[in-house]
């Protein structure tokens, strides 16, 4: 147990002030009905009245509302100070950063094509980089940079790396395994410290970091108003965390506390490769996301815990071992943690802190569990020695799990 890998020091990052869920969904709405208008040759502001009431009327029956996500941040979206109301109209104007900017005037309604959003990608990481690794921050032996909304060589990481001369640190890319991306993540440095051990052949590490880097506003898309793409851009938002992996011993010598990494196990779901897929366009990337995807995790779910803490030496069936556990459940919609709570029969403090993640984040895809991580790592009601269950969905459909003790 002792020598099993720790995950340790979750810093998020904050690159814009998070827009409130009701203000998003109305310009989602306006954004949608700009998008109808231009696709259909409709110039006249009764037409785009028309096609706001229709906009909004959709939101409201298909979008994640207000009640369940408070608010996200949208780095790529309108700010409130560019937004006035007047004569009953939305009036929204582009960012005065150019590189914010998503549309090249008041009339596209395409937006950028797909280099061009990754050139504001590269930016947009980069300052979050600076963020995260201020200067004077001691260089990682490792750093696995993991991502779905983003893929450049080299990349935003590896340009930071080079630039800070930190020659010995490796940098290593986990790309476009959406919401679960953190668990592959964390396997790979676990990998990587064990790889080192007692070899003379491969330096000694000390300590692997893992940054996420999700930029999912970079992939709206204004002119599909259909239900699959209204789910997607009321749920999903961007964020941004580091932290690192390293030995309890190396852990301790830094005065940190972290969570012990005890079981891994992962699984494809059968039957289910359709039901959700991230796939890259002309203009951005595009979500396909099923009605069955919360179906298909009930469904398999329980069987998945339970070998899963067998791995751990934990038998779910126990009532009073199920009672001692915390859950970090991947909120990937405003469901899934409910289904998953009903099905393994967990009271809601088991879950508080994956429901709150979501509540005022909203789905960040891979940086969503490692801040509900951070949440449990810091919230004092949770002793040491507690054992925390981590769940990831995604495509594939994939599930994976890690059991973690909090030291």
């Amino acid at each position: 147990m002792n020598a099993s890998p720790v995950l340790f020091d979750f810093k998020p990052a904050q690159l814009s002030k998070p827009v409130g869920q009701r203000i998003a969904l109305e310009i989602s709405a306006f954004g949608l009905a700009k998008g109808h208008c231009k696709a259909h040759g409709l110039e006249q502001k009764d037409d785009m009245r028309g096609a706001l009431r229709h906009m909004r009327e959709k939101i409201a029956k298909y979008a994640v509302s207000s009640d369940q996500i408070n608010r996200r941040q949208l780095v790529l979206f309108p700010r409130l100070r560019d937004i006035r109301y007047a004569d009953g109209e939305l009036y929204l104007t582009e960012s005065s950063v150019p590189h914010l900017r998503m549309f090249k005037d008041a009339d596209d309604t395409k937006g950028f094509d797909l280099k061009q959003r990754h050139a504001t990608y590269a930016t947009v990481v980069g300052e979050c980089l600076e963020e995260l690794y201020p200067d004077r921050s001691a260089p990682p032996d490792d750093l696995i940079h993991v991502t779905c909304s983003g893929y450049l060589a080299p990349s935003p990481v590896e340009r930071m790396v080079a630039h800070r001369e930190w020659y010995d640190t490796t940098v290593t890319h986990s790309y476009h395994m959406g919401c679960y991306g953190a668990f592959p993540a964390i396997k790979m440095a676990h990998g990587f410290l064990a790889s080192s051990m007692g070899s003379e052949h491969v330096p000694p590490r000390e300590r692997v970091d893992i940054v996420h880097t999700e930029l999912l506003s970079g992939h709206h898309n204004i002119e599909d108003s259909g239900i699959e793409n209204i789910i997607t851009m009321s749920l999903f938002s961007d964020g941004f965390i580091k932290y690192s992996v390293g030995s309890a011993e190396y852990v301790r010598q830094h005065g940190q506390h972290g969570l012990r990494i005890l079981a891994a196990h992962e699984h494809l779901l059968p039957d289910s490769a359709d039901d959700m897929t991230w796939v890259p366009a002309s203009h951005q990337f595009q979500m396909t996301l099923s009605v069955m995807v919360p179906v298909v995790i009930k469904r398999h779910v329980r069987s998945f815990v339970l070998g899963l803490l067998r791995r751990a030496g934990v038998d779910f069936e126990n009532i009073e071992q199920r009672e001692r556990l915390m859950f970090a459940i991947h909120p990937g919609g405003p469901r899934i943690v409910e289904h998953v709570q009903s099905e393994l029969g967990l009271r809601d403090d088991q879950v508080a802190i994956s429901k709150k993640v979501f509540r005022e984040n909203g789905n960040m895809s891979s940086a969503t569990v490692p801040h509900i991580l951070k949440g449990l790592l810091e919230e004092k009601a949770v002793p040491a020695g507690t054992r925390i269950v981590a769940l990831g969905f995604g495509p594939g459909l994939t599930v994976t799990g890690l059991v973690l003790e909090k030291i």
